[in-house]
């Protein structure tokens, strides 16, 4: 029985020797030190060898079945960890197990080596290791001058909710290049103290569900940011408003700036235009223009225009177009104080054809 377990201990280095030349194989591939490679090799393939004898009681059967059981596991387990480098690990382990023979005893070693080695099973490689993403990259904010401001956005898309002072009271507004008109909800100009007469002029606007007639209100200031903006109408719609946003804000606000929209930073940069701007979206519900022709015997022409301002402000300049078959003319009335009733006569050429026409507000400003 001494004879079999020395023969089975003498063929239990076969794999022994496998492991050992797979170990450090691997430490060679990854170019480790020669030191570090000798002792771990060492310690991963002897220690469990010796540790397994000791357990089985020190004795040659125990030895002959540790050598050939651990090699055989740490082989079998390997392929697993290094996945389709078992194979040139053994043939380079033992090139350098034989590299005191010289080149030729290198070369034939490793060749022996990888031919000794069984061929490893297809499995697939793990996956590579994710990458930690990029920190984004946000671009320096450039330095914004007196007559700019900057508003965050939510939202993308059409859909860019902005906030927007109204007096001491702050609202999301839906920032919508295709509304004319601001617009609140009830709730929220009832939040400012506004009260919406029964008498309030009407505007039709275009919603989500269809064409509806919205009453209007004059709110005397709108705060963009840092930056008012005068005598605004609102047009009270329910259906321009959600959970998020308490109504639209219109060109009758917006137009007023030349507007960026800087998506990396999420901002919308509002910039004052220069000059005096025109307020005919908002001033025009509130002023009423009429006209009487009255043509003279000897041909002359003369149009009375009349405006009445029914806005809590004084409009300070009215320009009204006159219409008189193909012929168009211009008209202008100034500070029309609220309340009041603005008049100015114009005088046509002599046989204008004025037997049908019309006034048209074509611009306005407070």
């Amino acid at each position: 029985m001494k004879q079999v377990a020395t023969l089975v201990l003498l063929a239990g280095l076969v794999p022994a020797a496998l492991a050992l030349a797979a170990m450090v194989g691997l430490g060679v591939l990854r170019a480790l030190p020669p030191a570090q490679i000798a002792l771990s090799a060492t310690l991963v393939v002897a220690l469990p060898i010796a540790g397994l004898h000791l357990a089985f009681g020190r004795r040659l059967w125990s030895v002959a079945a540790a050598v050939w059981l651990w090699p055989a596991c740490l082989l079998a387990a390997l392929p697993g960890y290094f996945p389709g480098e078992l194979h040139d690990a053994i043939g380079s382990g033992f090139a350098v197990m034989f590299a005191v023979g010289g080149p030729d005893a290198t070369a034939r070693a490793a060749r022996f080596g990888r031919e000794l080695s069984l061929p490893e099973s297809d499995g697939a490689l793990p996956p590579p290791a994710a990458e930690r993403a990029a920190e984004p990259c946000t671009p320096v904010a450039t330095a914004l001058s007196s007559d700019q401001v900057a508003l965050p956005y939510e939202g993308q898309g059409h859909s860019l909710a902005v906030p927007v002072q109204f007096g001491e009271t702050e609202l999301t507004m839906l920032f919508d290049t295709g509304a004319t008109v601001t617009t609140l909800n009830r709730r929220s100009l009832a939040s400012l103290g506004v009260q919406i007469p029964s008498d309030a002029p009407e505007l039709s606007l275009r919603t989500a569900n269809g064409e509806r007639s919205a009453k209007l209100v004059l709110i005397p200031r709108v705060w963009v940011g840092g930056l008012p903006v005068d005598g605004v109408t609102i047009g009270v719609c329910e259906e321009c408003a959600d959970e998020r946003t308490a109504g639209l804000l219109g060109l009758n606000v917006s137009g007023q700036f030349l507007v960026t929209v800087d998506t990396v930073r999420k901002e919308v940069v509002f910039q004052a235009r220069e000059g005096r701007q025109d307020r005919i979206v908002d001033i025009g519900p509130w002023l009423k223009v009429r006209a009487t022709a009255k043509v003279w015997p000897d041909e002359r022409v003369e149009v009375e225009v009349i405006a009445d301002n029914r806005a809590d402000r004084t409009v300070s300049e009215a320009i009204v177009g006159i219409h008189c078959g193909e012929d168009n003319f211009v008209a202008k009335l100034a500070d029309i104080t609220p309340g009041a009733t603005g008049t100015t006569v114009s005088r046509l050429p002599a046989g204008s054809d004025c037997d049908s026409y019309r006034v048209t507000l074509d611009h306005a400003y407070w």
